[in-house]
């Protein structure tokens, strides 16, 4: 877990909106099997769902610091390849729509 929290941390993989657990996987020179068993164990969560918080956190990192930007912009620099899916697992994450998330928590 320490390597793919590694990964995440200082190559950014997970704003690759294509990022697949095989990507990983070959990343780390490891079966993909490993990585989901991994994460499951671990983190208690999905693959996708692992990545979604990993994309949530700098999303949140960009509506803090950035002013007047669209929240499409956002998702994709989150990367992110739909709003809906972003929406969906930014609401799940803390409670609220990008935009209320943003009005309560500008610096």
């Amino acid at each position: 877990m320490a390597r793919i929290i590694q990964l995440m941390e200082t190559q950014q993989v997970y704003l690759n909106q294509d990022l697949k657990v095989s990507d990983v996987a070959d990343a780390l020179g490891v079966h993909r099997n490993t990585i989901s068993a991994c994460i499951n164990a671990q983190k208690g969560c999905s693959f996708n769902q692992f990545i979604n918080d990993y994309r949530v956190e700098h999303a949140k990192k960009l509506l803090r610091e950035t002013d007047e930007i669209k929240i499409s912009h956002i998702c994709h620099e989150a990367g992110f390849a739909t709003e809906s899916t972003f929406f969906r697992a930014f609401k799940a994450s803390t409670g609220m729509t990008p935009k209320e998330w943003a009005d309560i928590n500008k610096q």
